[in-house]
């Protein structure tokens, strides 16, 4: 999704035509409409509906645009941002939710336990802010799945492992023995989020290419611990990216066997070129493939 189509989108807005909005941003209305085609197709619900000549914006297209709006606008603060000295002691890390559970604990082995005179300090938020801060210097390192087409000239980023998302459910749930997600329909669902950019949502997307529709989230939890505590204790269906989201409470869960699958996705590790990296993505290499093994 190019910021630029949202730019488009913000236009098209604010100036109610493709044309209007095509001499705003100095481009041609083909262009416009070839954008807005783009960005359209990473929803399933519409931007924009005709009314007569006006191209009118759904309330979907409103809160995409406002969120596109501050995203811009984090990016055009970058170049402003004046970082501070860093305590060489301090190894900053921002990362997601599912990876600060998997990855926290290596991260401390390698880091604090050579020398007692280091701290770690681990930040958790969405991908999207979470490289904003890395660009700001505002992290050390990131590790978070990566985002779609993302590239930046002073990034450098490694992948580190794969998620295999899963459906869980409470043991004993009337659906736990359920093999499609045909038999889901109806189903009450939870999950983590708002996110800004992610992660990536592939509850959505396993739908989505089925051409079934989005199941609807009855609940929006702040975080994975909380979501799990509401799936024990309900009738909830709910996403889990890795089994170390579930801790000491696996017991109480099941995860479903359906004969689809839900897409995978990558976590990576992120830091800035040009410095002398603080993480040694290979500290978390021998971790990651004996629990791929297990």
């Amino acid at each position: 999704m190019y910021l630029r189509n949202l730019q488009y989108l913000q236009s098209v807005i604010e100036h109610g035509s493709f044309a209007l909005a095509a001499k705003a941003c100095g481009v041609s209305q083909p262009a416009i409409s070839y954008g807005l085609k783009a960005l359209q197709n990473q929803f399933n619900a519409p931007l924009l509906v005709r009314e007569g000549r006006r191209h009118v914006p759904t309330e979907l297209a409103r809160s995409v645009a406002a969120e596109a709006l501050s995203l811009s606008q984090r990016m055009d603060a970058l170049p402003l941002a004046v970082p501070k000295p860093a305590d060489r002691r301090v190894l900053r890390v921002g990362l997601t939710t599912s990876a600060a559970l998997v990855c926290g604990p290596t991260l401390y082995e390698s880091w604090c336990l050579p020398d007692a005179r280091r701290s770690l300090h681990m930040s958790t938020a969405d991908e999207g802010s979470l490289l904003t801060g890395l660009l700001r210097r505002q992290f050390d390192a990131v590790i978070a799945p990566k985002p779609r087409k993302f590239a930046h000239p002073d990034v450098a980023q490694w992948q580190l492992y794969e998620l295999h998302p899963l459906i869980y459910v409470r043991r004993h749930h009337p659906l736990a023995q359920a093999q499609s997600l045909a038999q889901l329909q109806g189903a009450a669902w939870a999950c983590v989020g708002p996110s800004v950019s992610g992660p990536v949502d592939v509850l959505t997307e396993a739908h989505r290419v089925r051409r079934m529709p989005a199941p609807p989230m009855s609940v929006r939890c702040a975080d994975f611990a909380s979501m799990l505590n509401l799936v024990i204790q309900s009738d909830l269906l709910a996403v889990f990216p890795h089994p170390a989201l579930l801790g000491t409470a696996a017991e109480w869960v099941v995860p479903l066997r359906l004969t689809e699958s839900l897409p995978l996705y990558e976590m990576w590790l992120f830091q800035l070129k040009g410095v002398k990296p603080r993480v040694d993505p290979e500290v978390f290499a021998k971790r990651f493939v004996n629990t791929e093994e297990s």
